[in-house]
């Protein structure tokens, strides 16, 4: 399978005009990820659904989250879900709870320090499930330097997290050399990306910001080891949103995105073994 994760980020203006017209929105994302998770499963090990173009439709659209969701599992796909929390203890711990019952590994933000994270690893071991998580280290996009690039002493804020990160990995089991606290690191960063391969040698890198925000897949090839594992190249507006809505043969398109997408990081990747 490639290392590649497929953006669900479902936005109704570029869904084919033909699929469901004058369905409620809702209604319209299950139906459409309903026709295209299982061509994403022929290519793809995970998709990565982002909640909040779901939440924007209110309780229909949290449950077609979840619907969509169920139909992944049901095609065989994991699912990173692209939730972004942190809070408090307590409320870290309700959040853990009711999205873990959901995806398979979630974003998280470390904002809050130790005691946020805590309550999500507390799933990561195999006997609680085997859960993962995905820590924000460097974001993709442009605003990430506003706070990501302030020095603590002789190194940037992005760094200091990669080491935390790092420690809070290396408390729990490894498979392959690689244990469940991963980090998000942008494509679109890629002259950063050894440095923060080599402060994470234990983590599975998730790199987003491929293709429209401008990240390009030649550039990742620092992001895995000589195995040609440890990263996920994610990529979500190239691969579904490749076809014009007039287009009736969205399907097969989205077919060939995915391909094309998959055989790009493959070829980055397997250099590396």
């Amino acid at each position: 399978m490639s290392p590649i994760v497929i953006g669900l980020d479902p936005r109704l203006s570029a869904f084919p005009e033909q699929l469901m017209r004058g369905a409620a929105p809702a209604a319209r994302m299950v139906a459409f990820y309903g026709e295209a998770l299982p061509v994403i499963a022929k290519h793809a090990p995970a998709v990565k659904p982002n909640i909040a173009f779901f939440e924007c439709y209110g309780s229909d659209g949290y449950r077609a989250y979840e619907e969509v969701c169920r139909m992944a599992h049901e095609v065989g796909l994991l699912i990173v879900g692209d939730v972004k929390r942190g809070d408090i203890g307590s409320t870290a711990e309700a959040y853990a709870e009711g999205h873990f019952r959901i995806a398979d590994s979630l974003t998280l933000h470390p904002y809050l320090g130790n005691d946020s994270v805590a309550p999500f690893l507390k799933w990561c071991p195999p006997a609680r499930g085997g859960r993962g998580v995905f820590v924000l280290v460097r974001t993709s996009n442009p605003g990430a330097k506003d706070f990501q690039d302030l020095r603590i002493g002789n190194e940037p804020l992005c760094d200091v997290v990669a080491k935390a990160v790092n420690q809070w990995g290396s408390e729990l089991p490894q498979e392959h050399g690689y244990h469940a606290v991963g980090a998000v690191v942008g494509a679109t960063w890629p002259e950063e990306l050894a440095r923060l391969r080599k402060l994470l040698p234990n983590s599975w890198l998730l790199l987003p910001g491929v293709g429209a925000q401008g990240g390009k897949v030649e550039d990742l090839a620092a992001a895995f080891d000589e195995r040609g594992l440890g990263a996920l190249v994610n990529q979500s507006r190239g691969v579904m949103q490749c076809f014009a809505p007039a287009q009736n043969d969205w399907l097969d398109r989205i077919d060939q995105a995915c391909a094309t997408f998959a055989a790009e990081c493959r070829a980055v990747a397997v250099p590396n073994r």
